[in-house]
């Protein structure tokens, strides 16, 4: 009901900002209350949550989050919050809220969730392990259930090769890593952290050299 509550509320605003506009300049008025109504609509639905999404691949947390808690406390479908609330769980996640990310999370059902969805509460989930630091093992099992979901999204990637690397499998994590940029070039958020993780995995192995380089990388893609 909250959210067909939420649609009437959103069809009575445009109603009435086009009435308003039409009692102070008539039919001209009428002209500018739908054309301020359609971009209004066009805004919560397609910009807002496109705008969260652009924000987050360039590492602006923050305004990410708060953009998907528009898009949330303004969706008209379940599907829609869901997907605002993962969303916001993933923002808290890569800023360290762990306390704030486990409660987000915690609000949803992953038996009840679709394949895309529970991928990434599956992937938010093992991030939150990696930042605990007291279950790598959990942390890869969650990471490999939500990448034979979604193989083909990047960031399902590089969470499981953290997760190779906190168990010590380093080798593996290299390949994790190096394969991410098969389907082409990554966020530039995303390809800092790829680079930052092959720095910590080519200086355990002994590779001052190929450590430095990608920490180089890292720092440009970071700018």
């Amino acid at each position: 009901m909250r959210f067909f509550g939420r649609l009437v509320a959103w069809v009575a605003l445009v109603v009435l900002d086009v009435v308003v506009f039409a009692s102070g300049m008539g039919n001209v008025g009428v002209g500018i209350g739908l054309v301020f109504a359609i971009v209004s609509t066009w805004w919560m639905w397609f910009w807002l949550p496109r705008s969260a999404h652009r924000a987050f691949e360039l590492g602006h947390i923050d305004r990410a989050a708060r953009r998907y808690r528009y898009v949330g406390a303004l969706a008209f479908t379940a599907s829609r919050e869901r997907a605002a609330l993962l969303s916001r769980g993933g923002c808290h996640v890569a800023a360290g809220r762990v306390e704030l990310a486990e409660r987000l999370l915690g609000q949803l059902d992953p038996d009840s969730l679709d394949g895309a969805e529970r991928a990434v509460w599956l992937n938010n989930s093992a991030c939150l392990a990696l930042h605990r630091g007291d279950d790598p093992a959990g942390a890869l099992a969650l990471s490999e259930q939500a990448s034979l979901l979604r193989p083909d999204v990047p960031a399902l990637q590089h969470t499981r090769g953290m997760a190779l690397l906190a168990v010590g499998r380093v080798d593996d994590a290299i390949a994790v890593f190096d394969n991410m940029r098969i389907g082409g070039e990554l966020a530039p958020r995303l390809e800092a952290d790829r680079c930052r993780d092959l720095a910590t995995a080519w200086e355990r192995k002994g590779q001052a050299a190929y450590a430095d380089d990608y920490r180089m990388r890292a720092d440009a893609h970071h700018r």
